[in-house]
């Protein structure tokens, strides 16, 4: 006897220290003398249960109670064991028996309470967290357990007093600094939350949840690397969380690494098919990889499972907008907004789906709605500019078309200047102002016309403009400085963005500055090439039908170029010789479409660059009878050299074509052609062929 009570000493010992493995063989070294031995028993029990052998566990402590059923602190660590396997009901009738046998054990009625917010029973668990924080005053896990049951009962400010009293009693209370972190977090202090849940990773650094909340709370606080590293190591510890797999995938969709955020939610939803987080969030990678119908079809999957989500509803409506269905996307953009009256988004995203139907005063009218709630959305206030400026009213949508350098696009053209920015409204007499070309090449073309008019103020202009354009702009007529971007800029007194310049200049469309051509082409140019189109017969029109593709993300309806087979009646018509201008995307269409072999290819369709739009693009544009090109910097070159263009247009273009206008107030040769269907292209050559048949 005396050597087992010196060996169940030494096993007490290693136990109180943690040193669990030590201490099982030192109890089963009693049990081996002395197998009724209840202490032994009970406390080998505790110790499997500690080490997750919870039914090996139940079995030890149950022999004890057998041996002593009126023991009460036995019948508790068989609650504990219970509870620890998942038996909350028979642990319930085990602490009820502990406490009936010693109502003042503070111990049973702690487990007492864990084992009721296992079953959903907050406030009863309440209740004994704080009886047995009365009986055991310096408990610190009675006091975190009733900030458990009073959190779970939404009572966080008095939550949070007792997570604080559990550390002031035990400041390595792993779980009293998480649930601390979890308060804070769920208030909005998520630099708070970060430091609790750090602090109890000090304690436990091998607990995949505090890894995984410390990603959450990093991801809270726009520290998306370190949160990626948090959820790796999560998920070296416990691989399949799907919760943590979901949060991963967050992180690198707001890092762009878009494919790698799909494969984290595809693995989410492996492990828990039904999340419907994961389906929405699966849904948002796939629409920013550009895969709108397999993301159209994960956001089915999460309406499916929360009907009432307006964050699918808006996102799904948002998809079907890039996949040219607007008209569809509008009941979910209404459902979305009458579950959540003050949505902006919701209501901006039915602007531009409302703006790509035509119906321009309902998508103003939602616009106003969403900038209403959120006055500083770049997408609303651009999107209303565009809306303002195609109806003309340039007063009003010159200002709002300054939001367009706060677009994500935008900004990462942004840049610091050593001098002030010009508004319009100080004096440009003796003054150096440096002009920059802030937008697309189109844009450039149309927007150089500009310069003369600065000159007139006595301005020192200087011009940056893209390398590509440097040649062409030589022939503008100014004065000042043209220098390419990239290259070393003279000293400035005064800067501006190319396309603030109508709002400094206060344009109306009176008051557009005219006069083509305001750009020329090398006559040499244009007699070498005007001697290769003579060779062909009849007419000589040229066609143009591929856009930037690159430039058309930046709008979800836009689509402004055409199929070439769309075209091909005017092959069809006599006395006219077709001649391909295409370049780059969209140049291998030529040699699959029918009528290929009667479109002339006069011109490399790979040779892209300065001196070739210069002297060769510009030059073929001024041999031409005609040009016929969608919305494309091509049109610019052509309206901004005078030569005669015909443009077809989406059916809501962009805000420059104004509406239902077959003229340009920017370019007096063009003339434009408008789809009166969304899509039907078809259509609209049908009416350019009768004309160029008229015309030919």
């Amino acid at each position: 006897m005396a050597d087992s009570g010196a060996t169940l000493a030494r096993a007490r010992a290693a136990h109180d220290q943690g040193r669990l493995t030590e201490a099982v063989p030192l109890y089963r070294e009693v049990l081996a003398r002395e197998p009724g031995n209840t202490d032994a028993l009970q406390l080998l029990g505790r110790a499997m249960a500690a080490l997750g052998q919870t039914q090996q566990a139940v079995r030890l402590i149950e022999a004890a109670a057998q041996l002593q059923p009126s023991n009460p602190a036995i019948q508790a660590n068989l609650g504990g064991a219970l509870s620890a396997a998942g038996r909350h009901a028979e642990a319930l009738s085990c602490y009820d028996r502990a406490l009936a046998l010693q109502p003042d054990l503070a111990g049973a009625h702690r487990g007492r309470g864990m084992a009721l917010m296992r079953v959903g029973k907050p406030a009863a668990a309440l209740v004994s967290f704080l009886e047995a924080a009365r009986l055991a005053p310096e408990d610190d896990q009675a006091q975190n357990g009733a900030g458990v049951a009073l959190e779970r009962l939404h009572r966080p400010d008095e939550a949070r007093h007792c997570f604080e009293r559990a550390l002031a009693l035990n400041p390595r209370n792993a779980e009293a600094h998480h649930n601390l972190g979890l308060i804070e977090a769920a208030a909005g202090r998520h630099a708070e939350a970060l430091t609790s849940v750090e602090r109890a990773l000090a304690l436990q650094p091998n607990q995949p949840a505090l890894h995984g909340n410390r990603g959450t709370e990093l991801l809270a606080l726009g520290r998306q690397a370190e949160a990626l590293a948090s959820f790796d190591h999560a998920l070296r510890l416990a691989p399949q969380d799907a919760a943590v797999h979901r949060n991963r995938g967050l992180a690198l969709a707001i890092l762009k690494r878009h494919s790698e955020a799909l494969a984290s939610f595809d693995r989410a939803l492996e492990l828990a098919p039904q999340q419907f987080d994961a389906h929405l969030q699966r849904g948002i990678a796939l629409a920013a990889l550009e895969r709108y119908q397999e993301s159209l079809e994960s956001f089915d999957q999460a309406l499916a499972r929360d009907p009432n989500s307006a964050d699918a509803l808006n996102n799904r409506g948002a998809v079907l907008v890039r996949l040219f269905r607007p008209h569809d996307a509008l009941p979910d953009f209404a459902r979305s907004i009458a579950l959540r009256p003050d949505y902006a988004e919701a209501f901006t995203n039915a602007g531009i789906a409302l703006r790509g139907l035509g119906r321009y005063q309902e998508a103003l009218n939602h616009l106003d709605r969403a900038l209403s709630i959120r006055p500083d959305d770049v997408t609303a206030t651009w999107t209303k500019a565009l809306l303002k400026l195609a109806m003309g009213e340039f007063r009003g949508g010159w200002p709002l078309y300054e939001s367009r350098l706060k677009l994500a696009h935008m900004q990462q053209l942004q840049r610091a200047f050593a001098a002030p920015r010009w508004t319009g409204a100080q004096p440009l007499a003796g003054k150096t102002l440096l002009v920059h070309a802030d937008e697309g090449l189109g844009d450039t073309l149309q927007f150089c016309r500009y310069l003369p008019v600065l000159e007139a103020r006595d301005a020192r202009v200087v011009f940056e403009v893209q390398p590509t354009l440097k040649p062409i702009l030589g022939s503008l007529a100014m004065r000042g400085a043209l220098v390419g971007r990239g290259e070393l800029l003279p000293e400035y007194d005064l800067h501006i963005p190319l396309l603030s310049l109508p709002l400094a200049l206060r344009t109306e469309i009176a008051t557009i500055p005219g006069g083509v051509p305001y750009l020329k082409v090398d006559p040499v140019a244009v007699r070498s090439w005007g001697e290769r189109l003579a060779e062909l017969p009849g007419r000589k029109v040229g066609l143009n039908w591929h856009g930037n593709p690159e430039a058309e993300k930046f709008s979800a309806l836009d689509a402004r170029s055409f199929p070439l087979a769309a075209a091909a009646p005017l092959a069809r018509v006599a006395g006219v010789s077709l001649v391909s201008l295409q370049k780059g995307p969209g140049a291998g269409q030529r040699s699959e479409v029918e009528f290929g072999h009667a479109l002339a290819q006069l011109a490399d369709p790979l040779r892209m660059g300065p001196e070739e739009m210069a002297a060769e693009t510009a030059a073929i544009i001024m041999g031409l009878d005609l040009l016929i090109t969608c919305d494309t910097a091509l049109a610019h070159l052509a309206g901004a050299l005078g030569a005669r263009v015909w443009v077809a247009l989406q059916s809501v273009p962009d805000w420059r074509w104004l509406i239902d206008r077959d003229d340009s107030p920017w370019y007096p040769t063009m003339r434009l052609f408008r789809q009166r269907t969304p899509g039907d292209w078809p259509e609209l050559f049908e009416r350019v062929t009768a004309e160029l048949r008229a015309l030919a």
